[in-house]
């Protein structure tokens, strides 16, 4: 089913009707909330690519690389690589993730952090992964499928997700501004940054990253993709080869052993 979220005003000032497929709010994500691997699933060497994500985080943006696109960097032959790994293991064949068209990709950034800033800029706020300027525009919420991180060196703040509280669902999708426990205890995962540690957690969970639980000071480097799948989030670019200012907003400036 697919419903008329709002008239968007474009670049052109032309009034537009934006369309959800609505199955992306039913999507099932896996029963492991939170799972990690020692190493990323993809070949490229770690050098190649930590010196990509330094660049890439020069854009201070996110970045989009449609599902069967032809990678001619390292950064989006990482990303699909990551996009494809998920999809496999969650039961996704690539006959029903083309069917999807445009509506199947992955969201990349990077995030670096010097270790020269203060303490609390060290870090990142608690915040849900969803499509920023969906809800600007239409008040509207959608999930990634699957948030993931790779770390691309051993020091700064941990990566923390929590099991809830989760956005409350309605008809239209969950509600921004009413987190809800479902359950009196919550469960906490953390993961501290080691070079090579693969990160995957389900697209609607809490998470953030506290500057206060900072193991060891120093450049934390990590590279992050969101798989989406029945939705393409509004506003972001294409991955190019170069990185520039006309990406997407950052989300809130995403078989292994379950942490």
């Amino acid at each position: 089913m697919r419903r008329p979220a709002a008239a968007l005003r474009k670049e052109s000032d032309s009034e537009s009707e934006l369309e959800i497929d609505t199955r992306v709010w039913r999507l099932r994500r896996g029963a492991d909330l939170v799972q990690a691997w020692k190493r990323p699933p993809s070949k490229i060497e770690l050098q190649e690519l930590a010196a990509a994500a330094r660049k890439l985080s020069k854009g201070a943006c996110s970045y989009w690389i449609p599902a069967f696109a032809q990678p001619t960097t390292p950064v989006q032959r990482f990303a699909l690589d990551v996009f494809h790994f998920h999809c496999r293991r969650l039961g996704w064949t690539p006959k029903r993730l083309k069917a999807l068209g445009k509506n199947a990709g992955a969201e990349v950034w990077a995030q670096r952090r010097s270790g020269k800033e203060r303490q609390e800029r060290r870090g990142m706020n608690w915040h849900f992964d969803k499509d920023e300027d969906l809800l600007d525009d239409c008040e509207l919420v959608v999930h990634p499928l699957i948030g993931t991180a790779t770390y691309l060196s051993d020091a700064g703040a941990p990566l923390m997700v929590f099991s809830q509280p989760t956005l409350q669902m309605s008809e239209d999708g969950p509600l921004y501004h009413e987190p809800r426990l479902r359950r009196r205890q919550s469960d906490a995962f953390v993961a501290f940054p080691q070079k090579a540690l693969h990160v995957a957690f389900s697209g609607q969970l809490l998470h953030g990253v506290p500057g206060v639980l900072e193991h060891s000071r120093g450049e934390r480097l990590a590279l992050l993709v969101n798989v989406w799948l029945h939705h393409r989030p509004i506003g972001l670019e294409r991955c190019g080869a170069e990185p520039t200012e006309r990406g997407g907003r950052l989300p809130n400036n995403s078989p292994g052993r379950s942490l």
